[in-house]
């Protein structure tokens, strides 16, 4: 199989995925949720040795045998649940979300239908292509969604103690926490009534109902006390877990950000905690800094598109997929658009994932195809590698398909104005333990304004300008002129 136009290598799915989720320790092993309700699981070690011979030769006229990736393929999401409506239930189901568990023993997925269902990875990595599904899923929940609607994300969280918990989002704007092992007790089960809104289904450990439109992002914090949700409703909101299990009142639990006139489509946090990021609509990446939820603190205009995918790569860099097929390395504060990984020829990026050992970043947009790309040069190893004065030698041109490019983003940090936000910290009780060590970090914002100032003389390169470096070359620099 020929590598993509551009990529690194390419994967090709029996239809159009709409998630993905590489296991979390075997980097060569790949699994896609597709439109059509199949799930499939793909190994693609063979795929990067096949581009890496490729690049080597450098002959276009090298013909490549056609192989197939498929370790296994089953029908999960095929037929939406019952409904009262009629328009529903004649609908095709698809494969909405999946996620592998923490371990890699189990992974979850999530359907159009609203229904949630986990399946043993390890029998069915081993199955032969298009198996039957009997054997495979572990529990289905039907109702998982509030009304039953399509299920957007699935994240995991933390492990505590000897398990782990899960969160999904929906289209209705639902935000739910499971816990897997009470998911269990109903096996692969279709057939038992609905519950309503208000009742939580088995498995449902805690449940919310606080946007008015879909949830596009989930995050937890680094402890796994706090989530932060983003929403197509212009909002951002926050869960203290730690309060949801000791009171039932949501106005101690949930915190909401004023509405930011422009759908918030991704969220991740960085800077140690310290600030949240979402790409908007409109191609702005909001930043609110920790326990202020009101209002943004910064804004980072730049992206000439929606930003419909974020992934992190460190605490000050990030992957940002936009809607004009671009993937870009940013940092954030300074802000500033360090290059192109990846183009995708004007299609609009959906899903942006590391493999395991985050030598590869994968994405998928509007065709059939699972796209991976060289993350090598993102990593800090490299940059360590620079300090040491090693030669470290990389075809760019080659490596990131000629589209990437150095770019000085032309925007300005807007600073939040007045917030009437009276909120208290949620992580108040914390604050006396956090009080030394916070004493010894200076502010980040102010490190960041001393990062991106021109200091002259022997001023030492940071982990971001090396990347830049890395991403610049004639070749590329063209590319990007050209657009």
């Amino acid at each position: 199989m020929a590598t993509a136009a551009g990529s690194h290598a390419q994967i090709e799915c029996s239809s159009q995925p709409l998630d993905i989720s590489f296991h979390p320790s075997r980097p060569h092993l790949v699994a896609a949720a597709l439109v059509d309700g199949t799930i499939e699981v793909h190994d693609f070690e063979y795929l990067l040795d096949e581009a890496n011979q490729h690049n080597a030769t450098r002959n276009d006229d090298v013909s490549d045998d056609e192989q197939d990736t498929i370790v296994s393929s089953t029908a999960v999401h095929t037929q939406l649940l019952a409904s009262k409506s009629e328009s529903l239930a004649a609908k095709q189901a698809s494969a909405r979300a999946i996620s592998f568990s923490a371990d890699g023993s189990n992974f979850f997925t999530g359907g159009s239908g609203g229904d949630l269902a986990c399946l043993d990875a390890e029998r069915f990595c081993t199955f032969a292509a298009n198996s039957s599904s009997k054997g495979s899923i572990s529990w289905r929940i039907p109702d998982a969604a509030y009304h039953r609607q399509p299920i957007q994300i699935i994240h995991e969280m933390p492990a505590k103690k000897t398990h782990s918990l899960m969160v999904t989002g929906d289209e209705a704007g639902g935000v739910r926490l499971w816990d897997p092992r009470l998911c269990s007790s109903h096996g692969n089960n279709n057939s038992f009534k609905s519950t309503s809104s208000t009742q939580k289904p088995t498995g449902c450990v805690h449940s919310w109902k606080q946007h008015d439109d879909y949830v596009s992002g989930i995050e937890h914090s680094s402890d796994g006390n706090t989530l932060v949700v983003s929403s197509a409703d212009c909002t951002l909101s926050v869960y203290d877990l730690r309060m949801a299990s000791q009171t039932q009142d949501r106005e101690k639990v949930v915190r909401r950000s004023d509405d930011q006139e422009d759908e918030l489509l991704s969220v991740k946090i960085i800077k140690n905690g310290r600030k949240v990021v979402a790409g908007t609509g409109e191609g702005v990446l909001n930043v609110w800094s920790w326990g202020t939820w009101g209002d943004v603190s910064d804004r980072f205009p730049g992206h000439p598109a929606s930003v419909d995918a974020l992934l992190k790569v460190d605490e000050d860099t990030l992957l940002t997929g936009s809607s004009d097929g671009l993937i870009r390395v940013v940092s954030i504060h300074p802000d500033k658009v360090l290059g192109i990984l990846g183009d995708h020829d004007g299609f609009p990026i959906e899903k942006l994932q590391f493999n395991s050992d985050r030598q590869l970043v994968g994405s998928v947009t509007h065709d059939p195809i699972i796209r991976l790309w060289d993350a090598s040069l993102l990593q800090e190893k490299m940059c360590d590698n620079d300090d040491e004065g090693e030669d470290v030698e990389m075809d760019f041109a080659s490596t990131l398909g000629g589209v990437a490019a150095t770019a000085t983003s032309n925007t300005a940090t807007a600073k939040a104005q007045g917030s009437d936000d009276e909120w208290d910290d949620m992580d108040e009780d914390e604050s006396d333990a956090d009080a030394d060590s916070n004493d010894n970090d200076n502010d980040d914002d102010n490190d960041d304004d001393d990062d991106s100032s021109d200091g002259g003389g022997n001023k030492k390169d940071t982990a971001n300008d090396k990347r830049a470096k890395r991403l610049q070359n004639d070749d590329n620099a063209q590319f990007f002129a050209d657009l």
